[in-house]
């Protein structure tokens, strides 16, 4: 640690003198569309001041501060434009977004574009060294991009005030911090343990081995895969999402709203678990989802009574009662976001609003049109009281509440109960707080880390590796496990949508939406890269299912996780490229994977590694290789 501490110092003391000040440009007038976003601005396109900050040295490094004040009122975005986080095609290194996307300096023209970020962190590595920038304000207000014209490339963040101002006046500067790394430190490995350190140290945020010491459930968990009931009983969405129903802006009434399907009740739910308890599967947290009034997504913010079309109160708790008898542990998804003129607590009171009064929406899920509550408000009416009446029904394990850590948190500016996101944020760990506290622990979807002190397992991290896989994103190269070096032994997660019911194979039906259970169908064809890349990137298996037909499938799944599922417990220490297609991925505890995602087996340091397959080097140096991949 002290040699760490000791390069960024010097590094800092010698690039500081010549990279005092950052670029910064004010774009006025008009908002660029969405599908603009990503080209450089010019003056020939509108208003555009540009103006130079110097940087100050600060206990994180280096600070770019641009005054709330020096936004005019229609100035739109604010660029931040960094000479140390440029580069030409054909320079050696790479730049790098908040999930590890990354991309070599390799093309003439182009762009990417993360428009929410997981983390408030990038980075960019040019020859032997590396930058990496840290969001301390506005930090669910910005845009990062890595453009390239002519083969010049630039790493950019914009801020975007235009999107405060639809709830707010600017109420805080702008404030990001820089760092860097030189030579062999100069890696992304670095980036994240800076970042890792700096969590730990101001933002409550714990490793899971001393967390166990007062939350005995989190042990269980970090042995356990996850299968997500999904869903009880659910409203059905429309066939093609672009079209029909399901997109119509709609807020519905007991009269109009869409009819409930079951697909799994309470007793049949019984049978299921008790079918993978037969399997084999000894450790297994259940999430029941839809089993709340209306189900899945259908009557929220209200929660209670419990659906009677699927078996009510009654069956609820059998159900529960049953599966912890098994030796499994049970735990209830909640929807705490999304509300919805058909719920019978419907009020206008709760809803968030913006600026002008009006209500702040969401997407069309099985309830309607969303209106997004203000966690201020429902906090001060009415969730304290559910959580322990949820707590109630005897469920123990981490408490869902779906979207918390999936999106930024919403914001409202109604003046009886108005709210920031960074407020909002504070409110949503209080409830995960209160649901620890409760039920023995807290869960939610999806890497955003403003949740990060308050949360043990989220049901993945980003689909960044799904859309490169679908073909969606041509500019970036790959992912590395910027995350997962940042919290793994931390909080248990899987990693990407694409490694998310990964022994099902790929799904029929490729509309992830609410409710639809078309998503639960496979092909069954099952690709070894994806169990491998759960493996590499240190993830755990979680299934979305009420098929009985996963039940093997599942099975399968918690026999790969076997003999790795004591790492979830350790800090990941390092991930790097040690050959062709050859990957090494260390922990706090001295063990090491070593991943091959070549069809031949390879030779390493003496050591036999099947073909897509791993090898587990264990403290003692002792070696576990798996019989079948």
């Amino acid at each position: 640690m002290k040699k760490f501490t000791l390069s960024l110092l010097l590094c800092v003391a010698t690039l500081s003198l010549r990279a005092q000040s950052v670029e910064v440009r004010f774009l006025h007038g008009k908002p660029m569309d969405e599908k603009s976003y990503e080209k450089p601005v010019t003056t020939s396109d509108m208003k555009v001041v540009v103006r130079k900050y110097k940087l100050v040295k600060c206990d994180e490094g280096l600070r770019l501060l641009i005054p709330k004040e020096h936004i005019a009122d229609d100035v739109w975005g604010v660029e931040v434009l960094p000479s140390f986080m440029k580069a030409k095609k054909g320079d050696e290194g790479y730049w790098m977004n908040c999930r590890g996307v990354y991309g070599h300096f390799d093309k003439d023209n182009g762009s990417y574009r993360k428009s929410k970020n997981i983390l408030p962190i990038y980075a960019h590595k040019r020859g032997s060294t590396m930058w990496w920038g840290h969001v301390k304000l506005w930090r669910f207000d910005y845009h990062h991009f890595v453009r390239v014209e002519n083969g010049e490339y630039e790493s950019v963040l914009r801020f975007l005030p235009n999107k405060v101002r639809e709830y707010f006046d600017l109420y805080q500067d702008i404030v990001v911090d820089y760092n860097c790394f030189k030579g062999e430190e100069a890696t992304y490995v670095n980036v994240a343990k800076a970042y890792q350190k700096y969590q730990i140290e101001n933002s409550g945020v714990k490793p899971i081995k001393e967390r166990i010491k007062e939350q005995p459930e989190l042990d269980y968990l970090t042995e356990s895969i996850v299968v997500r009931i999904q869903t009880h009983a659910a409203k059905p969405i429309a066939d093609d999402w672009a079209k029909g129903p399901a997109r119509v802006k709609a807020d519905f009434t007991k009269e109009t709203e869409w009819p409930l399907v079951v697909h799994m009740p309470f007793g049949v739910s019984e049978e299921f678990v008790q079918a993978i308890k037969d399997s084999g599967v000894d450790k297994a947290t259940f999430v029941s989802a839809g089993w709340n009034y209306g189900g899945y997504d259908g009557r929220t913010p209200q929660h209670f009574p419990v659906e009677p079309a699927i078996g009510g109160e009654e069956g609820l708790r059998r159900l529960i009662e049953k599966t912890q008898k098994l030796g499994y542990q049970i735990t209830l998804h909640a929807t705490n976001t999304d509300g919805y003129t058909v719920s019978p607590m419907w009020d206008s009171w709760w809803a968030g609003k913006l600026k002008d009064g009006s209500y702040d929406r969401g997407f069309v899920w099985a309830g309607g049109w969303c209106i997004n509550v203000c966690q201020v408000a429902s906090w001060s009416k009415w969730v304290p009281e559910e959580l322990k009446k949820m707590a109630d029904l005897g469920v123990r394990g981490p408490h869902y509440i779906d979207v918390y850590s999936a999106t930024y948190p919403n914001r409202c500016a109604d003046p009886r109960h108005p709210a920031t996101p960074e407020q909002m944020a504070v409110m949503q760990n209080k409830v995960l707080a209160m649901s620890k506290q409760l039920m023995g622990g807290a869960a939610s979807e999806g890497g955003y880390d403003h949740v990060a002190a308050n949360i043990d397992y989220i049901n993945y991290i980003e689909r960044d590796m799904k859309r490169l896989a679908d073909g969606k994103e041509k500019f970036a190269e790959g992912v590395f496990p910027l995350w997962e070096l940042v919290y793994h032994g931390i909080i248990l997660y899987n990693s990407d949508r694409i490694t998310q019911n990964h022994t099902r194979g790929k799904c029929l039906y490729k509309i992830e939406r609410s409710g639809d259970p078309r998503w639960m169908e496979g092909d069954g064809v099952v690709d070894p890269k994806t169990s491998l890349k759960i493996v590499e990137f240190g993830g755990r298996p979680i299934f979305y299912t009420y098929k009985f037909a996963d039940v093997p499938r599942i099975k399968r799944a918690w026999d790969e996780f076997v003999p790795v599922r004591h790492l979830q417990k350790e800090l990941m220490t390092d991930h790097r490229c040690v050959g062709n297609n050859l990957f090494l991925t260390a922990y706090a505890d001295g063990s090491r994977t070593i991943c091959n995602y070549n069809e031949k087996a390879v030779q390493w340091k003496g050591k036999t590694i099947n073909p897509i397959s791993y090898i587990l080097i264990n403290p003692d140096g002792s070696v576990y290789v798996p019989k079948a991949f």
